[in-house]
């Protein structure tokens, strides 16, 4: 089956809290793409997704990551990646003072329809 070409422009995206979705479940099933900016002190509570990777690629700012059961801290900068596993408990964070940006990447798809956007 041949799916549309997707094309979102910058600030097209749809909008859900401070997330901008580029890519939602609609458009593709394999993932969901976004944009998330987090204020200072904004930030995720711990939590885990069954079935599901979560993965961030920070474009401007440090976020802070808490992960696994042992709690492992990591500062991701600007330009770093971090893939956190399915099954794997992480929360998210800017504990800097200024905003946090990164790409936001759920695979497979769903996230979006989870959180409220149809």
């Amino acid at each position: 089956m041949s799916r549309a070409l997707v094309v979102t422009r910058p600030g097209q995206g749809h909008r859900v809290g401070n997330v901008e979705f580029l890519a939602r479940t609609v458009d593709t099933p394999l993932f969901n793409l976004g944009i998330v900016v987090l204020a200072p002190g904004q930030g995720v509570s711990r939590h885990v997704h069954d079935g599901e990777d979560d993965s961030f690629l920070v474009l401007e700012g440090t976020l802070s990551l808490t992960v696994g059961e042992d709690g492992r801290r990591v500062e991701a900068g600007a330009g770093t990646f971090v893939l956190v596993p399915s099954g794997t408990p992480h929360a998210i964070a800017n504990d800097g003072s200024a905003d946090v940006r990164f790409l936001n990447i759920h695979a497979p798809g769903g996230f979006d329809e989870r959180i409220g956007l149809r």
